[in-house]
């Protein structure tokens, strides 16, 4: 008998932060490139780079055969939402300060907890959504939203968002059915085709350093990808989604550190009800580990 532990949902929870790392960092970069490439240019970027650490995985699994689909229409559903999502936050990174854009869209986690009773059927208790619910109370304190301009791009990433939170519920339900796979290949592979038939008209041929960032923006967003399809199939929705309030640690360094962006005064009161929200989730997820452990053991 093995004596490797099987895995858990903590170990969903260091892959989603490790994912959010690098998904921060792309974005950051979407930002800065923005103002020189269209959307679908920088899409196709993300979706096509990321094909190739999808392609090792496909071969590891033992070729095309591993990409085949229990759930087809399913797959499609979650692409064509994906798409969306990705489209609407490549569309307002270069167009708004990037903490403004993460200040919407931290309405994520509440969708998504939301969401995932429906869909996945999965309980949430009170434990859980009073977390959401006090992260969700730190960042308005730390992005003080009354300070924020409301306007048709603001619902842009509000839409965005929600397709973001309904895609990722999408993943985990088709963990049940198909490999981690092949939701990446076939997520990759169709957003790479769309990106391409949009980016046509808008392509400008980048300089050697400008293909660097661009390669590089695609390898941090399909290992990205990898880790948060992976963090899905091992938590639940309720147990991971507090933890999007972490990335806006990363959004307040990278606005001020490359885009001159300063956070306002009250970002330093509401960052301990963000990284408290989380810290509990994962001592709750610990205690948890620990009384599955003893209930095996017994």
């Amino acid at each position: 008998m093995s004596n490797v532990p099987a895995p858990s949902p903590l170990h969903g929870i260091y892959f989603k932060l490790s994912a959010l790392v690098l998904f921060c960092t792309m974005d950051a970069m979407v930002k800065a490139l923005g103002g020189t490439y269209g959307s679908f240019q920088m899409m196709l970027f993300r979706s096509g780079i990321a094909l190739v650490p999808v392609a090792v995985m496909i071969w590891h699994a033992g070729g095309l055969r591993a990409i085949r689909s229990t759930r087809p229409g399913l797959q499609a559903l979650r692409v064509c939402i994906g798409i969306c999502s990705m489209f609407g936050f490549f569309y307002v990174f270069p167009r708004m300060p990037l903490v403004d854009a993460y200040a919407i869209s931290f309405a994520s986690p509440l969708f998504m907890v939301a969401l995932s009773v429906p869909i996945l059927g999965e309980p949430v208790g009170w434990r859980r959504w009073t977390a959401v619910a006090v992260g969700f109370i730190g960042v308005l304190i730390m992005l003080d939203p009354w300070g924020i301009q409301f306007h048709a791009i603001s619902l842009i990433v509000l839409a965005a968002t929600f397709c973001y939170a309904l895609s990722t519920v999408m993943v985990r339900l088709l963990s049940r059915h198909d490999k981690d796979v092949v939701t990446l290949f076939w997520f990759a592979f169709c957003a790479s085709l769309v990106s391409l038939v949009g980016a046509i008209p808008e392509w400008k041929w980048p300089p050697l350093l400008d293909w660097v960032w661009l390669i590089t923006l695609g390898l941090l967003g399909g290992f990205a990808q990898i880790l948060i399809t992976r963090a899905w199939r091992l938590a639940p929705a309720a147990v991971l989604a507090p933890f999007d309030y972490a990335s806006i640690v990363l959004a307040v360094a990278f606005g001020y550190l490359w885009f001159k962006e300063e956070p306002s005064w009250t970002v330093w009161y509401g960052l301990p009800l963000v990284i408290g929200s989380g810290l509990y989730i994962l001592y709750r997820e610990r205690v948890r580990a620990r009384e599955r452990a003893k209930a095996v053991s017994s």
